[in-house]
């Protein structure tokens, strides 16, 4: 039987942030403010320029509360980019 239930405490890594940015209609800049970093750092933690830190990933967390994304909508950012993986997408 196959586990459907959505995790507590879920990791993020970089590849969240666009996907995130877009659900929300956001600007790099806005969402730069809401995490309390420059926009060109969302720029270059979104091209994976820049090392997704623990900092990072705590302020980006605080910024999908800001933005109220739940659980269900983070799943599915999940679920897609592992699809994308399997495809062969960038």
């Amino acid at each position: 039987m196959e586990n459907n239930r959505i995790p507590y405490n879920q990791e993020f890594d970089y590849q969240f942030l666009k996907p995130v940015r877009m659900i929300r209609n956001k600007t790099q800049g806005q969402l730069g403010e809401l995490m309390g970093v420059c926009p060109s750092t969302i720029g270059k933690l979104e091209r994976g320029e820049l090392k997704f830190s623990p900092l990072y990933e705590s302020k980006f967390k605080e910024a999908t509360k800001r933005l109220r994304v739940s659980g269900i909508e983070l799943a599915s950012i999940r679920k897609m980019l592992e699809m994308k993986k399997q495809r062969g997408y960038k």
